[in-house]
């Protein structure tokens, strides 16, 4: 058994490494910044310690600790370069100092794949990495950022996992499906490039099981990254099929060439800037990106190294996220 701290455990992601962790019979610290939503969260899995990693003191919430899973961060493709810098840059770098502090020897980041963001197909994408000259959105380059505060040299005496996963959905999502449903909720989605663009998702329930293997990953000064998806590339249009088929939901297709949606994201980000406290806009450049050309990721490396093999197909999880989504419709 392990003593482990898990931060962003009122977050979707963070909710469920937390449960699954404390399953797997760890002690379990869950931090987060909401108290309501951490209590829900952690039940009675974890004790619970709210914290602003960026601002509060963080020695109490790593002394002792085996291992630290930092999976807080701000999630957005839009917002202020600033905010994405204090809540992912200057919390992540305030926490592998306090674990420098107290000797603790295992630190487990979440990045994401959108740091690989190009408007342009990419597949089988690996985890070798040069960043781009312009970054599309405050989101992708505050988390390239504390990957580089995670891999610098002064940390090597504790063992660094990156993980990189792609699009995670599932039981408690608040953020990838919700958005499309909403956007559907009219009646129509629009299909860009005919949602033939191929794309990875992953369930959470698979990233949580990748983090439990990353325990058991032998100590090393070198930080290891790791991409992380199910393994399951389908096209746009098939992925939100699958989604509107569970909710039983008609929604008609329209489709959009990519030179009109992306002419259409740039001036709905133009004007979404001119307004009072600039307001993300309906479409943008990484929306049409997404959606619009293909990204999948190689995660061979996770198989071999990590022993990682996705237990919960696409369908099944999208299963999941559909029951549990009619249930919150119905509270």
């Amino acid at each position: 058994m392990a003593r482990i701290l898990v931060t962003g455990a009122s977050g979707f992601i963070g909710a469920h490494v937390t449960r699954t962790l404390a399953a797997a019979g760890h002690e379990v610290l869950a931090s987060g910044r909401n108290p309501d939503r951490l209590t829900a969260a952690a039940g009675s899995f974890a004790d619970i310690a709210t914290a602003d990693l960026a601002d509060d003191a963080l020695d109490p919430l790593v002394t002792g600790r085996d291992a630290i899973v930092h999976c807080a961060a701000l999630s957005a493709p839009w917002g202020p370069r600033e905010a994405f810098q204090r809540a992912n840059v200057v919390a992540t770098e305030r926490l592998l100092r306090a674990a420098g502090r107290h000797r603790v020897p295992r630190f487990v980041h979440f990045s994401s794949p959108s740091i690989y963001f190009r408007l342009a197909d990419q597949f089988d994408i690996e985890e070798s990495f040069e960043p781009p000259a312009r970054w599309i959105n405050a989101y992708a380059e505050s988390k390239w950022q504390s990957e580089q505060c995670v891999a610098d040299d002064c940390h090597a005496d504790m063992t660094r996992i990156i993980l990189r996963p792609r699009a995670v959905f599932g039981e408690g999502d608040r953020a990838i499906f919700p958005r499309i449903l909403a956007l559907a909720s009219r009646g129509w989605f629009p299909y860009i490039a005919g949602g033939h663009a191929r794309i990875d998702t992953t369930y959470v329930g698979n990233v949580a099981d990748a983090v439990l293997a990353t325990l058991d990953l032998p100590a090393s000064r070198d930080p290891q990254v790791f991409n992380l998806s199910n393994g399951e590339p389908m096209a746009v249009r098939t992925l939100l099929q699958e989604l509107f088929d569970a909710l039983h939901m008609h929604v008609r297709p329209v489709h959009l060439p990519r030179t009109l949606a992306l002419a259409l994201g740039t001036a709905a980000e133009s004007a979404a800037r001119l307004k009072p406290g600039r307001p993300e806009p309906r479409l943008s450049r990484y929306g049409v990106g997404v959606l619009g050309y293909s990204q999948t990721l190689d995660i061979t490396r996770a198989r071999r190294v990590l022993g990682y093999r996705p237990s919960v197909s696409v369908r099944e999880g999208i299963r999941r996220f559909a029951q549990g989504w009619s249930h919150h419709d119905d509270a």
